[in-house]
């Protein structure tokens, strides 16, 4: 049986955060039924030499051509991007790109591949987001209020797949180990939430700042890039304000992940949906939902997928740090009820949200697109 050739494309694995997701994927695909490659724009990061020292075919050209204005040029530079790519006779064409930009779709359609890609992104306003999903043969939609909120008509339902996102098991476990807190200077007794987000506006961590000012003998770890020099000022100037210096520390990017779960008491997502943002889905709530750590969300798409309020976790109104106050009062007054939420979220992982499970959902659309 002639395998399914299918390229996957990433702009890059360096500032794509969305390539260990992708790879995890193509490793888990069937071989005797799936050929996968790879295209990135340019060459470079841990993850792309791990990549080609596991002897994955690595193609390094440029497929995507955001900066051009105009339908004509769109569509010439889509067509000579096309052109090293046609001769692979690519049968499907993957993009883990989550930009609105069409142009990697002409391209695709160019070399002779059906396309499909990933909608993350809430953003729904720009035309061109539904230029990229018409040119599309499927949409992997990631939470289900995208798929019901834009992917209900008639002209793009059946073109919508809802896979939900997914979780490595065999690295983030329930240990509940709290001496990765001598690294913070956490006391032991203490009540430790960990927040782990980009320091970005739309994270919202000043509402989950604003929470814990009133209580004592807890301590919040903010740990994510800071990508947003004004917003992190603000962060700091609010702990500063609020006399936080001590129990709310900024970590920067963390590597022990499931050690810092491990050792925290409660989890907290404070995404706010101001301005239309909502989650994707949020991978770093699935990671804390493994290792059985009580998790708090905003009451937000994709988020709320995952956390089902009093039955894996609790869900509060975004920015309303009195309503997520009352939340991480209720983890830090029941042990049991926190114990609960924290064991019902991990058997909700290992139901819904383990690799295999995505990778198989995606097998099966690739699958169901060569019937056609």
């Amino acid at each position: 049986m002639k395998k399914i050739k299918i390229l996957f494309t990433i702009p890059n694995f360096t500032t794509a955060g969305s390539g260990r997701e992708m790879f995890n994927i193509i490793e888990r695909l069937d071989k005797g039924v799936f050929d996968p490659y790879i295209a990135v724009g340019q060459e470079g990061g841990g993850l792309y030499q791990e990549i080609i020292d596991k002897g994955y075919t690595v193609i390094v050209q440029p497929f995507i051509a955001e900066q051009e204005k105009g339908i004509v040029n769109k569509l010439s530079k889509a067509r000579a991007y096309a052109a090293p790519f046609k001769a692979y006779k690519f049968d499907i064409w993957q993009s883990f790109h989550w930009s609105s930009d069409y142009t990697e779709a002409l391209t695709a359609y160019f070399a002779g591949a059906k396309y499909m890609y990933v909608k993350k992104s809430m953003n729904w306003d720009r035309l061109a987001w539904k230029v990229k999903s018409f040119l599309s043969k499927k949409v992997v939609v990631r939470n289900t209020t995208l798929l019901e909120k834009y992917f209900s008509g008639n002209l793009l339902k059946n073109k919508a797949v809802f896979i939900t996102g997914a979780v490595d098991t065999a690295r983030f476990t329930a240990a509940h180990d709290k001496t990765h807190r001598v690294k913070y200077n956490i006391p032991a007794h203490a009540f430790l939430i960990s927040c782990i987000a980009q320091i970005v506006k739309v994270k919202d961590q000043l509402t989950l700042i604003r929470a814990v000012a009133g209580m004592d003998n807890v301590f919040v770890i903010l740990a994510g890039a800071q990508r947003d020099e004004l917003y992190l000022n603000e962060v700091r100037s609010l702990i500063q304000e609020l006399g936080l210096e001590n129990r709310v520390l900024l970590a920067g990017s963390v590597s022990a992940v499931n050690e810092l779960l491990n050792a925290s008491d409660c989890f907290v997502l404070p995404t706010t949906n101001i301005g239309k943002h909502e989650e994707g889905c949020p991978v770093a709530l699935i990671e804390a939902m493994a290792t059985a750590t009580p998790c708090i969300a905003s009451d937000v798409a994709g988020s709320r997928d995952l956390v089902k309020h009093e039955e894996t976790g609790l869900l509060f109104t975004p920015g309303d740090a009195g309503a997520l106050a009352l939340a991480i009062k209720r983890y830090m007054g029941n042990n049991a009820f926190a114990k609960q939420m924290g064991d019902n979220a991990r058997k909700r992982v290992y139901a819904l949200h383990t690799l295999e499970i995505e990778a198989n959902a995606f097998a099966d659309v690739y699958k169901s697109m060569m019937l056609r």
